[in-house]
């Protein structure tokens, strides 16, 4: 029996919700923002189905994305279903620690809010390697420290500057975009 599935529909540059700020969650969770996880892990996790059709692929996606100013984001980093490397909705975030050291995807960063079309997205976006991230855990249910490195550590940056109404193209330098200073670790 197949599943009927709600299509999301995901903002996109130039809409100006993108650029706003998000507000904090109250806990516990209403309804409405049950509802609201429950479609963010549906649609992340059905993206990532190899002959789906519906969406773009992705690992992580932020309640801005779907117009709603809410300080949640969800994020599926995984080897094929068997290995999770992580996996939860974040809610309220808030970085409380992070390492000098930065690193970039060698390869750039990409966003289901902004278009393959759109101009100057081409280059490094600097991350920090690892940070410490306080916040409610959904699956979870209670308040937890999550301490995240490397790539995982990317996409909680990227989704985290969704809630503060950035995009990763704001990172990028579109004089130098692919310049590689020496510390610069590329993965």
């Amino acid at each position: 029996m197949e599943v009927k599935r709600k299509k999301v529909h995901i903002v996109q540059l130039p809409q100006k919700v993108l650029r706003e700020k998000s507000k904090d969650v109250p806990w516990p969770l209403i309804q409405e923002d049950i509802e609201l996880a429950e479609q963010m892990i549906d649609h992340i996790d059905y993206s990532q189905e190899e002959n789906q059709t519906m969406y773009r692929p992705g690992v992580g996606v932020a309640a801005v994305q779907y117009g709603i100013l809410k300080n949640m984001f969800y994020v599926n980093v995984n080897e094929g279903k068997d290995k999770i490397i992580f996996r939860d909705v974040i809610i309220n975030p808030k970085v409380i620690a992070f390492s000098e050291e930065k690193l970039a995807l060698h390869h750039g960063e990409g966003c289901l809010s902004v278009k393959e079309s759109w101009p100057n997205q081409e280059g490094f976006v600097k991350r920090r390697k690892t940070i410490k991230v306080e916040g409610y855990s959904y699956f979870e249910k209670k308040k937890k420290i999550w301490t995240v490195s490397g790539y995982v550590a990317i996409v909680f940056q990227h989704e985290l500057d969704h809630l503060q109404g950035k995009l990763f193209i704001d990172h990028i330098d579109n004089k130098k975009p692919w310049f590689k200073e020496k510390n610069l670790i590329t993965i």
